[in-house]
């Protein structure tokens, strides 16, 4: 009992580090070492990797996402930048009241404009990093499912009532 303590306890230091990979093969020992009568422990390891392995997929997937949308906000920040530089030229250059408010009315209009635009993008960057991540676990549940025969250790043929 006290290695599996132990093992807990490297398992907990693991998930605490946020190292996905590490946590999982140590979650695997962990019940690789455990006997459950009627339990197929080495198919029912087999299978839970092949569901982490997905899983960590579908997180570096997500990960990948997070730095697209990363990516994207400094491109606004820039562009933004970009903008309000030119914007201010415009609004020193402009002589009188009627072209100033006609100059201040185009720049909110361009304003509003490129807000729309960047919320599309980011709309657009976040759903595609949504549906690779779902991909690989939608990908993964079908083959789960099969394999809970061979970890329930099943007889083939039909059921005896």
């Amino acid at each position: 009992m006290a290695d599996l303590s132990q093992q807990l306890s490297d398992w907990s230091k693991a998930v605490a580090s946020m190292d996905v990979t590490r946590s999982s093969e140590q979650l695997l020992d962990i019940m690789a070492g455990l006997k459950v009568p009627g339990v197929n422990m080495d198919a029912l390891v087999a299978s839970q990797r092949d569901n982490l392995e997905a899983l960590n997929a579908a997180n570096q997937v997500a990960l990948e996402g997070m730095k697209a949308v990363g990516a994207w906000q400094v491109k606004l920040l820039q562009e933004t930048m970009r903008e309000l530089s030119t914007a201010i030229g415009k609004l020193s250059q402009s002589g009188s009241p009627q072209q100033l408010l006609a100059t201040e009315s185009e720049l909110a209009k361009k304003a509003f404009a490129t807000a729309v635009r960047q919320m599309q993008e980011l709309t657009q960057i976040v759903i595609q990093a949504n549906q690779q991540a779902s991909a690989a676990i939608a990908k993964r549940i079908p083959e789960s499912l099969g394999e809970i025969k061979d970890v329930l250790k099943l007889p083939e043929g039909p059921a005896k009532l």
